[in-house]
């Protein structure tokens, strides 16, 4: 299958993403790049409060819970709309989408240019631990017509609920029935179109709320998007984290929504249009602009459904938007007091502000975990370095990327063009990098980077989230000193540099420095995403030959049989292909004891196993190679009864063989 095959599955997870949350932003009042930003945020939010609700008012999971909801929102964003609009202000114009959609279309073509070579094909699954999970889970989710987070019990079948942030599994239940392509092929376009589709939208979005809707802002916010390994692309491979990934790329539209409330809207960048610098002695600063034609009323609307949204997709995300946000609420705090203003006022804003953080505290220490297993692995204060210069985790450096965000930081320090508060929280989300891969374990750093299970790579991917809009405003700055200094040098010979000539060099330059994003840091994630999907004789989860085997599971075993391996061999993964219910759909869960004792003794008919096996229907067992998901782990090693099995075990009959896999009817129970 090619990828030209997967673009209707593609096209479909993009509309997903669009269409269910449009209404609502539109009758909100925005228009343009706030419109589509607003919009992709909503949709996520629309379709997490949908899997909640079906299952409470007896619908199955499917566009019709979906709809309903949609119509819900858009109906009580129609009713604020005299709350949320400010009266003779610009909204936005729709002729934003133009550039928009051309830095989105830019940075999505560089993300794809990336990521398509390194799955290799749209039917390679992700080959990792966590893969195995959320591909059943899309299976489960179609089999049971549930989507609910609160009804996630694949793994723990003796439960009666448990709680899995399922909205990302969710748009894949919907987009296959929508297509009916295969799990991993949904799969693969649900994550292609997150990374090249909504994060681009999301920094288009955040950069237009934080400098304008100048042209070429609006490009460069959507084509650099693509010029940070730490996201999309980190996350593309490790884990690998479908859901935290919808979450990273929902943050910068609930950071922008929050601009819009507590900033008023963008700076002021220049006079309009491309490639045109502010003269110094006019514009010394940057400034405050409106927001974008919202009250205050209606950012917090937006903002609260664009954090809930990111909530839906993964719970830390919520604590993502806290860490990031908070210098940008201590500046608006502080902008406050210094405004002429009565001393209540003053006083409301102390308390609002110290209330703010209140809360936040509350809910962060309420919700923290353990240490998780995740050992450091670099001194603290090199680990911090390694983040500012966008090379976390040994990922080599990407010097163009770098460089920009630097210039785009320096614009804020010293030229007063980008907010100071946004290489404040630049510097924080090294900060937690820096804790996560470099501070000893312990109690101290299980407080403050234990909610993203103190995992080094979740919080590497925090950082281009402001690393983008940085090098965005920094690549904005180079080009008008590259304009100022064509016209000094025009100006010096006695003439008028022509508009065309500008104009060309500026694009040109603008060009380059988009395509250097794409050397150094971004090609040197390929090489994991190879080995992350590929897909031969040493796959660490499923080979050819188990693929093989389940066409014959999908020919030979009865739609309603229950098939038991060890997963840490690959035959979990017949659930996703076949629809052949896993006794074990995952290499972690909660199993109770008769799922026990077939793992241990079902291949010698022990009398335990053999109860067990008819007690939970199941009738085949799949054996493959000593080939392990990880290597010498002992986990694996809990699955003697189906494991390394004999061509004629005891209790279990040959029916069908690929290379080094087997299917085995249960026979002598």
């Amino acid at each position: 299958m090619t990828w030209l095959e997967a673009v209707p599955a593609i096209a479909v997870a993009i509309v997903l993403f669009v269409v269910p949350g449009a209404p609502f932003a539109i009758l909100l009042g925005l228009r343009g790049a706030a419109a589509l930003g607003v919009a992709v945020a909503a949709s996520v939010g629309i379709v997490g409060a949908a899997s909640l609700l079906a299952p409470l008012i007896g619908l199955d999971w499917g566009l019709l819970p979906v709809g309903i909801v949609a119509l819900v929102a858009a109906l009580v964003s129609w009713g604020l709309r005299r709350f949320t609009a400010r009266a003779g202000s610009d909204p936005g114009r729709w002729s934003e989408l133009l550039p928009v959609l051309g830095g989105v279309a830019t940075g999505g073509a560089l993300i794809l240019a990336t990521l398509l070579p390194g799955m290799g094909s749209p039917r390679h699954p992700s080959q990792t631990y966590d893969a195995l999970f959320h591909l059943n889970a899309i299976r489960w989710i179609a089999d049971t017509a549930d989507a609910s987070p609160l009804h996630m019990t694949m793994t723990t079948p003796a439960a009666a609920s448990g709680f899995y942030p399922t909205t990302w599994h969710a748009f894949a239940a919907l987009a296959m029935q929508a297509t009916g392509s295969s799990v991993v092929v949904t799969a693969n376009a649900v994550s292609l179109a997150v990374a090249a589709f909504v994060w681009p939208v999301a920094c288009a979005f955040l950069v237009r709320m934080l400098f304008g809707s100048r042209p070429l802002v609006l490009v460069l916010g959507g084509a650099l998007s693509a010029g940070f390994a730490a996201f999309p692309y980190l996350l593309a491979w490790y884990g690998v984290l479908y859901p935290n990934s919808l979450a990273v790329a929902l943050v910068p539209v609930a950071l922008g929504a929050l601009v819009g409330l507590l900033r008023g809207g963008p700076r002021r960048l220049g006079r309009a249009g491309a490639g045109t610098a502010p003269d110094p002695e006019v514009e010394p600063a940057a400034r405050p602009a409106t927001g974008a034609g919202m009250t205050a009323t209606g950012w917090a609307i937006a903002a609260v459904m664009a954090t809930g949204a990111a909530t839906m997709a993964h719970p830390n995300a919520l604590f993502s938007v806290f860490a990031l946000s908070a210098p940008l609420v201590v500046s608006a705090a502080v902008r406050g007091l210094r405004a002429p203003s009565r001393a209540s006022r003053r006083a409301l804003i102390v308390v609002g502000t110290l209330a703010v953080f209140a809360v936040e505290a509350f809910v962060w220490t309420r919700f923290g975990t353990g240490d998780n297993g995740w050992p450091s692995v670099r001194p603290f204060y090199l680990s911090v370095a390694e983040a500012l210069r966008n090379s976390p985790l040994d990922i080599t450096v990407g010097w163009v990327s770098t460089i920009l965000v630097l210039v785009g930081v320096i614009g804020g320090l010293l030229l007063r063009r980008t907010p100071v508060w946004l290489v404040v929280s630049w510097l924080l989300a090294a900060v937690l990098f820096g804790f996560a891969n470099g501070w000893p374990e312990g109690p101290l750093r299980t407080a403050i980077t234990g909610l993203w299970y103190n995992d080094a790579f979740r919080l590497a991917a925090l950082g281009p989230v402001v690393a983008v809009p940085l090098a965005a405003i920094g690549l904005v700055l180079v080009l008008e000193w590259v304009e100022l200094g064509l016209r000094r040098l025009a100006r010096g010979r006695g003439a008028e540099p022509s508009s065309g000539l500008v104009l060309g060099v500026v694009a040109l330059v603008a060009a380059i420095a988009v395509v250097g994003t794409q050397f150094g840091a971004v090609p040197s994630m390929r090489g994991d995403l190879e080995r992350s999907f590929r897909l031969d004789a040493q796959s660490a989860s499923v080979n050819p030959d188990e693929l093989e085997l389940f066409g014959d599971v999908d020919r030979l075993v009865p739609e309603d049989a229950v098939i038991a391996g060890n997963p840490w061999n690959g035959s979990a993964l017949v659930y996703a292909y076949t629809g052949r219910r896993a006794l074990f759909p995952h290499v972690g869960g909660a199993y109770p004891p008769a799922h026990r004792a077939i793992a241990e003794g079902l291949a010698d008919a022990t009398p335990e196993a053999c109860e067990a096996a008819r007690e939970l229907g199941v009738t085949h067992v799949i054996d493959s190679d000593d080939r392990m998901l990880f290597v010498d782990d002992a986990r694996a090693e809990l699955y003697p009864g189906l494991t390394d099995l004999p061509r004629d075990p005891e209790g279990l009959t040959l029916v069908a063989e690929r290379g080094d896999a087997r299917l085995y009817e249960v026979t002598g129970c």
